[in-house]
């Protein structure tokens, strides 16, 4: 084994780690974020978090609930996200960091905890 130095390696504090991970629209943050290759603008992701808790398209969903989400994202889920250390935000926009990226939080199992695809949610069904 290597002899590191304690500034080479990163270091988890899993509790807040998992008390990130333990919202579902946090995990969904995470997905959305990891899906992406730039920054996303804070009220992109409140779109994107009230299309998927309304299931309508993006230009019928209310303004109320956009702005609810944001409120939710800004005082709630980055503050938590950010704990974690599994994001970065300079006020405006939101990045995954690379320690996020270093974790196992993309795998496929980890994906379908966030949401299985339409596609995918009749497909374990045992009932016929």
């Amino acid at each position: 084994m290597a002899n590191r130095e304690r500034g080479d390696r990163i270091l988890t504090d899993w509790n807040r780690v998992f008390d990130a991970l333990a919202d579902p629209s946090r995990r969904y943050v995470l997905e959305y974020l990891h899906d992406r290759t730039q920054p996303v603008p804070v009220w992109e992701l409140a779109i994107a978090l009230a299309v998927r808790t309304t299931d309508r398209p993006a230009d019928q969903v209310d303004i109320q609930i956009v702005e609810q989400a944001e409120t939710g994202i800004v005082h709630v889920h980055l503050p938590k996200l950010e704990a974690a250390n599994l994001v970065e935000s300079n006020g405006e926009t939101i990045t995954l960091t690379d320690h996020a990226e270093t974790l196992p939080l993309f795998t496929p199992a980890y994906r379908g905890i966030v949401r299985p695809a339409a596609s995918e949610e009749n497909e374990g069904d045992w009932e016929s």
